[in-house]
């Protein structure tokens, strides 16, 4: 007789896909209100996720620091794999739901976010989809607003609120001063200002902030594209006011204590045709992942 011993192997454990989803919006959308929101579920229900999730991990994923939730280490590594599963899962997902979705989509960008976000959104549609055409116009938000209103763009990301058409806040940021690495200002001179021609959402905020402030100002260098604005500040011809979207090699946001006043924030929005295709639909659900996770 042969005596006959089972070993058991634990299984692994499955992270949920949903807790996982709504674990990275908490975080990118900085609280559970807002994540609730996004995912579609109450606060309380969110918290269940959350402790579920941290069972399944073995693991705390966020602490408290004073009324804010912050995530743990922990959590800041899990952060990283989580937004590659999700990923890896909405690929799959899409793949198998659109797997022979053609056509043609056209998508307006300001230039703001044409260097930054534009690349993924691209690729990751691609990806996705590689029989869909994507035809790309980089612009100023007045301009896509309209190709939008007028049918000639599917959907435009650009400045909140240039439209009569209703468009989605997406995405908040704050405006900042910018100058070159060796800026200095004149105590008893005019800000000398460097600025895109009008229209501008942040032209106006500058002239704005300056004159509530009761500072003198100059328009020293105009420019219709953001490369022009980029290579003026970095000459130090001026400073000019944008996001943080803007930094790069030779420009740099300029401290408090160099006297300017403080700008208010924008908000940039998803500008929507009347009728998307499905084309349409998926690329607007790529474009508010990036842009979201961002």
């Amino acid at each position: 007789m042969f005596d006959i011993y089972v070993i058991k192997q634990s299984m692994p454990t499955n992270l949920d896909m949903d807790c996982l989803r709504t674990f990275v919006a908490i975080i990118e959308l900085g609280s559970y209100a807002e994540a609730s929101r996004f995912v579609g579920r109450t606060p309380s229900a969110v918290s269940l996720q959350i402790r579920r999730l941290e069972e399944q991990a073995g693991v705390t994923l966020f602490q408290r620091t004073g009324r804010r939730m912050i995530p743990s280490p922990e959590g800041e590594r899990l952060l990283i794999t989580a937004r590659q599963i999700l990923r890896l899962n909405d690929s799959i997902v899409g793949e198998f739901t659109f797997p022979r979705l053609s056509g043609e989509v056209s998508l307006g960008v300001i230039q703001d976010l044409a260097d930054t976000v534009l690349p993924e959104i691209l690729a990751r549609f691609d990806r996705i989809y590689p029989k869909v055409h994507i035809s790309v116009k980089v612009d100023r938000t007045k301009f896509l607003a309209a190709a939008v209103e007028k049918g000639d763009l599917d959907l435009a990301i650009g400045v909140h609120g240039w439209s009569r058409r209703k468009d989605h806040a997406i995405q908040l940021e704050q405006m900042i001063w910018i100058g070159g690495d060796a800026m200095r200002l004149e105590p008893n001179s005019p800000v000398p200002l460097v600025l895109f021609e009008p229209p501008c959402s942040f032209r106006d905020a500058a002239i704005d902030a300056l004159n509530l402030a009761g500072k003198e100002w100059d328009i020293v260098y105009t420019s219709p594209s953001l490369s022009g604005l980029r290579a003026a500040v970095q000459a130090g011809l001026g400073v000019t006011a944008r996001t943080m979207l803007l930094i790069s090699s030779g420009v740099k946001a300029l401290p408090k204590s160099i006297g300017l006043p403080k700008l208010p924030s924008i908000e940039f929005g998803l500008y929507e045709g009347s009728d998307l295709t499905d084309a349409g639909s998926e690329l607007k659900a790529q474009v508010l992942e990036v842009i979201v996770g961002k």
